[in-house]
């Protein structure tokens, strides 16, 4: 059943895209992202291949301070252009000086590439308190505690000490909606509440928060973790029957204000949104269908980290890539860390090329991305 056909359920999907309605949508998308492109066009024409994956790239790599040989790799490939941003995860994060000798290290030699991690606040910031930066209550705690006044406050200190590290892609805040029996969002605070108005009022002040500090925020999971029944990080997250179409809200709020650069999928699977049962982030009828066409989104759509559990265990890693493209992925997130690959933007380029050979898509395909992604760095 295809996404414009599906009918009211009782967990609240309906027609999200009418057949009558798609070909004005398609249309109205196609003028819209026209715009990026053309902006960027004669920029693209001189890249090759090579530098045009290279920005739809964020990578990680193992090691804590720059005098090590993850560091070494890592510097060659942004010198090369062969990645357009590093991940930063909790164990590249053990000390202040060696995050920001390496995000140091790293601009030095690729100054607007992504230096990204996560510091959304609460147990999820890399920067924490205990390496001497300032604390970020979780998201119900600011609601609770601070109100919006009290968010823009909290965020704007966050966000000029997380870009005077060397930072400049928060991947954070979160949009999903507060449900308490949620395993990895509800049980730690991670959402604004349940009413996507006030989710989005808090996620924009935060987003905001880092815009003006320098960062680029990138709002997440779309289209919704926050009533699912289990944890991504370990496996497929199927939330068909407990997502309703509320979950859409504060994504099409902040869409709507401006407030979304960028928007991480989820592993995610959804068996009516998209019967083939593939996960949010290889899925063309919920990233293209859904959040391009229906939402008329026109930022950047990133994927959640390919290494994780769910899709580690289900894909292999050049289907996982190839898959990410096809859907409308503009970044593909890997943190090569379960079993790293330091050649791992030349193996990619040559999994590429042998798709375009094979027509699985071309080369325009790629540059819409690259488009969308030159656009964010400027905005």
């Amino acid at each position: 059943m295809g996404v414009g056909r599906l009918r009211e359920t009782g967990n609240g999907v309906r027609d999200l895209i009418h057949p009558s309605r798609r070909h004005v949508l398609a249309g109205a998308a196609a003028l819209l992202a026209a715009s990026p492109f053309q902006a960027h066009a004669r920029a693209i024409e001189a890249m090759s291949l090579s530098e045009k994956l290279g920005h739809m790239l964020l990578m990680g790599f193992i090691g804590s301070t720059p005098q090590t040989a993850g560091a070494d790799i890592i510097e060659a490939h942004l010198a090369e252009r062969r990645i357009g941003g590093v991940l930063f995860l909790r164990h590249n994060v053990r000390s202040s000086e060696g995050a920001e000798g390496l995000a140091a290290r790293f601009r030095a030699v690729a100054p607007q590439a992504w230096m990204a991690l996560d510091q959304e606040g609460g147990l999820v910031q890399r920067l924490s308190r205990d390496l001497g930066y300032t604390w970020i209550p979780r998201a119900m705690q600011v609601v609770e505690e601070r109100g919006l006044a009290g968010a823009e406050m909290v965020y704007g200190i966050g966000a000029r000490e997380f870009t005077a590290a060397g930072f400049n892609m928060n991947l954070a805040p979160v949009a999903d909606l507060h449900d308490p029996d949620n395993a990895v969002i509800g049980r730690y605070g991670r959402a604004y509440g349940t009413d996507g108005e006030a989710i989005a009022a808090y996620a924009s002040r935060f987003v905001d928060a880092f815009r003006d500090a320098g960062a680029v925020c990138v709002v997440k999971h779309f289209p919704g973790h926050g009533r699912s029944r289990g944890d991504s990080h370990d496996g497929f997250v199927d939330i068909t029957e407990t997502w309703s179409q509320a979950e859409l809200d504060p994504f099409r709020r902040l869409i709507a204000s401006g407030h979304a650069p960028m928007i991480m999928g989820g592993h995610l699977t959804h068996q009516q949104l998209d019967p083939t049962g593939v996960p949010v982030t290889f899925s063309a009828p919920i990233l293209n269908g859904i959040l391009r066409e229906e939402m008329r989104y026109q930022g950047v759509i990133m994927t959640d980290d390919l290494d994780m559990g769910a899709i580690r265990e289900n894909y292999d890693q050049r289907d996982a890539v190839l898959r990410s493209i096809e859907a409308g992925n503009d970044i593909i997130m890997l943190s090569n860390s379960a079993a790293p690959n330091m050649e791992l933007p030349q193996t990619i380029l040559r999994w590429v090329e042998e798709a375009m050979e094979a027509g699985r898509f071309d080369e325009a395909r790629i540059d819409r991305s690259v488009a969308r992604i030159l656009a964010a760095r400027i905005a």
